[in-house]
């Protein structure tokens, strides 16, 4: 049970990482001149951060659920 909460905070993480990254990559180019590639980047590099932890997180949980049903 512990390890399907895990792949759904994967599954979240990874749709968060994905908004935040995206949002702050399309500032600049919807925005035009008043918000800078090097303002947007306070957003990109958490957004990636979080993106690639979550991932492993979401695969962690993946590998675990796969496990357990093939025991049950």
């Amino acid at each position: 049970m512990i390890w399907k909460i895990i792949l759904v905070l994967g599954i979240l993480g990874v749709l968060l990482g994905l908004l935040v990254t995206g949002i702050s990559v399309a500032l600049p180019i919807v925005n035009g001149p008043h918000t800078s590639w090097d303002e947007a980047m306070f957003g990109i590099i958490p957004g990636v951060l979080v993106l690639i932890a979550s991932f492993f997180i979401f695969v962690l949980g993946l590998i675990f659920v796969i496990k357990n049903r093939k025991k049950a």
